[in-house]
């Protein structure tokens, strides 16, 4: 299209979003590489920059606002609790954390309950729990235990989760590569990769004695659902077949996004996992909240002055999951995400035949990616998303894909527009030579 170049709109940050980028890179450490916008207000599915410009949510604050910014249900029961104390915690009792354990067991079929702040805090949890079960309840020395996850997958970058994750130059300069809580197998040093059954069946059949608990986000929307709905399941039976605990991390699947509130329910109605971690959306963005929920056989193991969190089972916590939790179960709710994950793989698949840059598309409830061909250096995923956040839709990127999560109160008129934009800037994104954003400019 060589008329294009002429129609095309000059692409800028405004100067008030440049200075934020700029202090920011100058005065913060850590975090991701977000795209260059600064949100200062939320409704439902929008948002608002500091120049007043309006975008569209599409990927939930990395699924922490399910239920959409500003939620009118989750606040006012959140709004009620803050004007009347700020902070009960483990000094003393909050009279709302009986009620909620309760709550939350009884819904999910489980007798004990944790809870913590962050979704790594949680994962990190699961894993100790299941350390001293492997101790206690299997007899394996603390010395030979290990602890599995699989390739490809995220539950956090505490020092006691990074380690179960992809290896790293990053990680390693932190001392944290380890032999007992990986996932590659340690007789052949080979990633058990995510989707591929025999790479951790051949890991358990010969390591199963040493073993005390896989971790897995059952759902991870990387590959077509029903590959990782066979896979995870196997998975799940071996565990079962060598008395290993399986540990599956909700954090980000959970919470209603995949037409069940936790992604390990698509497994089968027989599954039941040891370990349950929760966090993200479970106080809909309100307060940061997460949870760990388990078995008896699991929980009991967990004595006093082990495992606690100055912030868990707070007030505003507790007001924020019950309402969450009210909203998520009401009817239609969890229906949401299946129908928008077939409404973009729908369109996906279209885009999939024009753009030959485009490698695949997949879905699985709410969680939705591009996958990009990227031998082609005037497209990238980072391009695409920061051409898309340009326009006014905030989605994010990794190496060679573009990753979504709209929140599940997205309107059909909001998603139709998503979806329209996503698609001009698959148009545009060969003919711009520079889009702001497509080059992270701070600190690695």
């Amino acid at each position: 299209m060589p008329h294009l170049q002429k129609q095309l709109k000059p692409l800028a940050l405004s100067k008030q979003t440049q200075e934020l980028v700029d202090l920011e890179h100058k005065y913060t450490a850590g975090g991701f590489r977000p795209m260059p916008a600064f949100f200062v207000e939320g409704k439902g599915a929008k948002l608002w920059d500091v120049d007043g410009k309006e975008y569209i949510d599409f990927i939930a604050m990395f699924s922490a606002v399910n239920t959409g910014h500003c939620n009118p249900k989750i606040l006012a029961a959140v709004t009620e609790q803050m004007n009347k104390i700020t902070l009960v915690n483990l000094a003393t009792h909050n009279a709302g954390t009986g009620p909620l354990a309760e709550r939350l067991c009884k819904r999910f079929g489980y007798d004990k309950v944790i809870s913590a702040t962050s979704g790594s805090e949680a994962t990190d949890t699961a894993v100790k729990i299941a350390r001293k079960w492997g101790i206690v309840k299997k007899g394996i020395p603390a010395s030979e235990m290990l602890i599995f996850g699989v390739g490809d997958s995220f539950h956090g970058l505490t020092s006691g989760v990074w380690n179960l994750q992809n290896s790293s130059k990053k990680r390693a300069d932190y001392g944290l590569d380890s032999n007992f809580q990986t996932n590659t197998n340690p007789s052949t040093g080979k990633v058990l990769r995510y989707g591929n059954i025999q790479d951790i069946e051949e890991c358990l059949s010969e390591h199963h004695g040493r073993v005390a608990a896989v971790i897995m986000e059952c759902l991870h929307g990387a590959i077509k659902t029903e590959i990782e709905i066979k896979y995870s399941r196997a998975a799940y039976d071996l565990c079962k077949k060598y008395n290993i605990l399986f540990i599956a991390d909700e954090v980000r699947q959970g919470a209603g996004k995949t037409g069940k509130f936790f992604g390990y329910q698509n497994l089968g109605h027989d599954v039941k996992p040891d370990l349950v971690a929760m966090g993200k959306s479970m106080g809909g963005g309100f307060y940061p909240c997460s949870y760990v929920i388990g078995t008896e056989d699991c929980m009991s193991l967990v004595g006093t002055g082990e495992m606690a969190s100055t912030f868990g089972f707070t007030p505003l916590g507790v007001a924020a999951t019950n309402a969450t939790l009210d909203l998520i179960d009401e009817p239609g709710y969890m229906e949401r995400g299946p129908k928008l994950g077939r409404w973009f793989q729908s369109e996906a698949d279209k885009w999939k035949e024009e753009f030959p840059f485009i490698i695949e598309a997949v879905s699985c409830g709410t969680d939705m990616c591009l996958y990009i061909d990227e031998g082609n250096p005037r497209v990238t995923g980072r391009k695409i998303a920061a051409l898309c956040n340009l326009k006014g839709l905030l989605v994010t990127s990794f190496i060679n894909k573009v990753r979504m999560s709209p929140p599940l109160v997205i309107t059909d008129e909001e998603m139709e527009k998503a979806l329209g934009i996503i698609k001009e800037a698959l148009d545009e994104v060969t003919e711009y030579d520079d889009v702001p954003g497509m080059v992270w400019t701070g600190p690695d």
